[in-house]
C-alpha cells in the first residue's frame, strides 16, 4: 500500500486524486524536464511493477502470507520514522485521539486489498479494483461534501464503474466454470474484500481531508501514526503471522553474499525495500512536476504491472477482461486531463 500526502485517501499513491486547477497546475510546473526527474520516472515504474510482481510471487509461493506481508509494511514505515525521525513521537500536531477511524480504516483496508489475493483473486483483477479509486473518491465526495463535477468527470467515472463490472464479470464466468466448486465462493469473498477496500480508503480520505484542514497538512505524522497504532490490531493475525513465519524460515535456502538465506525471507526483504524506494521516488515526481504529469507516471505503471502479470504468471485473460480494462484506464485518463477533453474546459469544482 502506497501513502498518500494529499487528501484523497491514505492508501492510495499520491498522484491518485482529482486534478488540481489550471491555475495551481502551472503553478507546480518546473520550467524544463531534468535529467535526473526522467531517471527517477523510469525508476518509480520498474520499481513500482517489481514491487507488484514480487508481491504475486511471494502469494502464490506462500497464499496465506497476506497477513504477514500487510504487517511487514506496518513495521517498515514506522522503524523508518523511529530511526530518521524520533522527534515525531513526542513533537506531533495532531491528538491520537483523532487518529482511531483513520487507523481502523487503513489497516482494514490495507489487509483486506492484500488478503484477498490469498482468495482466489488475481494480480490483474487487484490492478483493475485499484484502478477505480476515482469512482469510490467521487461517490464519498458528493455525500460528504456535496461537490459537484463537470459532465465529463461523470462520464469518465462511468466508464471506469463500467469496466471494473465488466472486467469482474468476465472473472466471475472463469471462476464459475473452475473445476473447483469451491473456487467461485472463496473469489466472492475476495471481490467483497476489494469493494470494502475500494470505498473504505475513500472513505478514509474524507478523515484524513478534515485532520488537514484543522490541523494543516501534517502528512508524515498521518503516515507513521496510522501505522503505530495500527501495530497492535495484528494481534489478531497471531496465528497467521506465526504460520508464516514458519512457512517463510522452511523455503529453500538462495545463497546471498555466501550465505544461505531462505528465499521467502529475501522476497519479503526486498518487498518493502522496493515499497519505501517506491513512495520516495513518487513524492520526489511531486515536487518536480505536476500531479498530472504524476498521475500519468501512476497510471502507466499500473498498466504495465497488469500486462506484465498476465505474461510472467500465466493469469488468464480474456477479449472481455480487456475491454473492461480499457474502459478502467481510459475512463482514469480522461479524468485526470491526461486525455484532454473536446469542447472547451471543465467547469471548477
Amino acid at each position: 500500500a502506497v501513502v498518500s500526502t494529499q487528501s484523497t485517501g491514505v492508501e492510495k499513491d499520491p498522484a491518485e486524486s482529482d486534478p488540481p486547477s489550471e491555475k495551481t497546475e502551472t503553478a507546480n510546473v518546473k520550467t524544463g524536464v531534468s535529467a535526473t526527474s526522467i531517471v527517477v520516472m523510469v525508476l518509480t515504474i520498474i520499481i513500482c511493477c517489481s514491487n507488484v510482481l514480487l508481491l504475486e510471487k511471494i502469494v502464490k509461493e506462500a497464499p496465506h502470507c497476506t497477513a504477514f506481508v500487510t504487517f511487514s509494511a506496518y513495521v517498515m514505515i514506522v522503524a523508518q520514522t523511529i530511526l530518521f525521525n524520533p522527534k515525531l513521537l513526542v513533537n506531533y500536531t495532531i491528538p491520537l485521539h483523532n487518529y482511531l477511524i483513520i487507523t481502523f480504516l487503513f489497516y482494514t483496508t490495507n489487509l483486506c486489498n492484500n488478503m484477498a489475493l490469498s482468495y482466489a483473486v488475481d494480480m490483474p483483477t487487484l490492478l483493475i479494483f485499484r484502478s477505480g479509486s476515482l469512482l469510490a473518491n467521487m461517490v464519498v465526495s458528493i455525500i460528504a461534501f456535496r461537490r459537484s463535477y463537470s459532465l465529463s468527470k461523470y462520464i469518465s467515472v462511468l466508464m471506469v464503474t463500467v469496466g471494473i463490472i465488466t472486467a469482474t464479470l468476465a472473472s466471475a464466468d472463469l471462476k464459475k466454470n473452475s473445476s473447483d466448486e469451491a473456487t467461485f465462493s472463496v473469489w466472492v469473498v475476495g471481490i467483497t474484500m476489494l469493494t470494502y477496500a475500494l470505498f473504505g480508503s475513500a472513505v478514509m480520505g474524507v478523515f484524513q481531508e478534515k485532520l488537514f484542514a484543522k490541523f494543516g497538512k501534517k502528512s508524515d505524522e498521518v503516515l507513521f501514526f496510522s501505522h503505530l497504532l495500527g501495530l497492535p490490531a495484528f494481534i489478531v493475525n497471531y496465528r497467521a503471522l506465526a504460520e508464516t513465519i514458519v512457512e517463510f524460515n522452511s523455503s529453500d535456502p538462495v545463497s546471498i553474499l555466501g550465505f544461505d538465506l531462505p528465499f521467502l525471507w529475501c522476497c519479503i526483504i526486498v518487498n518493502v525495500l522496493l515499497q519505501s524506494l517506491g513512495i520516495k521516488c513518487i513524492f520526489y515526481l511531486l515536487s518536480e512536476w505536476s500531479s498530472l504529469a504524476v498521475t500519468m507516471v501512476t497510471t502507466l505503471r499500473k498498466f504495465v504491472s497488469l500486462l506484465l502479470s498476465i505474461y510472467l504468471f500465466q493469469n488468464p485473460f480474456t477479449l472481455v477482461h480487456w475491454v473492461g480494462t480499457t474502459l478502467v484506464f481510459t475512463g482514469s485518463a480522461l479524468f485526470s486531463g491526461i486525455i484532454p477533453v473536446p469542447g472547451g474546459k471543465d467547469k471548477k469544482e
